[in-house]
C-alpha cells in the first residue's frame, strides 16, 4: 500500500463543536495540523466553522433518520462538545455506528453520564472555564 492509499485509509477524527470549547479545541487541532472532520446540524454551524477556515464539514438531518449514512471517509475516535443535552444524545445515535473508536461526551453538566453511556458515549470528560488542553495533550500521545 502506498503512502497515499494509507493516508486515505485512515479514520479522520470528528469533532461537533457548537461552543466556545469546541471551538477552541478545533482552533488548537488546527494549529497542531492535526486532520479532522467537523460535525454539524445546520447552514449556521457550517457558516461559523468555515468562517473559522475549517473545510472539512459533515452535515447531518438530525430529523431524518434515513440520511444518517456513514460518511465516505473512515472515521475514528469522535469527540461531542456538549451544548445542549438532546442534539449531543441524537449525535451518539448518528454517529455510534460509524466508528468502532471512542467517542468522547465533553460537558459541563454532571446528570448526563448513564444516557450518554448506554447511547454508546466511551468517556464522558467534564470541563470549567472552556479548559481544553488536556485533551490535546492526550491526543499527542
Amino acid at each position: 500500500m502506498s503512502d497515499n492509499e494509507a493516508a486515505r485509509n485512515r479514520p479522520y477524527m470528528l469533532v461537533s463543536a457548537p461552543n466556545q470549547a469546541g471551538l477552541q479545541f478545533i482552533a488548537e487541532l488546527r494549529r497542531k495540523g492535526i486532520d479532522y472532520y467537523a460535525l454539524v446540524n445546520n447552514n449556521s454551524g457550517k457558516t461559523r466553522l468555515e468562517a473559522m477556515g475549517v473545510s472539512r464539514i459533515i452535515t447531518v438531518d438530525t430529523a431524518d433518520e434515513k440520511s444518517w449514512t456513514p460518511p465516505a471517509v473512515p472515521i475514528g475516535d469522535i469527540y461531542l462538545f456538549e451544548d445542549s443535552f438532546n442534539l449531543s444524545c441524537r449525535y451518539l445515535q448518528i454517529c455510534r455506528p460509524w466508528t468502532d473508536k471512542n467517542i468522547y461526551v465533553v460537558t459541563r453538566r454532571e446528570y448526563s453520564r448513564l444516557t450518554y453511556r448506554a447511547l454508546g458515549a466511551n468517556r464522558l470528560i467534564h470541563i470549567h472555564n472552556n479548559d481544553i488542553a488536556f485533551l490535546l495533550d492526550d491526543l499527542q500521545r
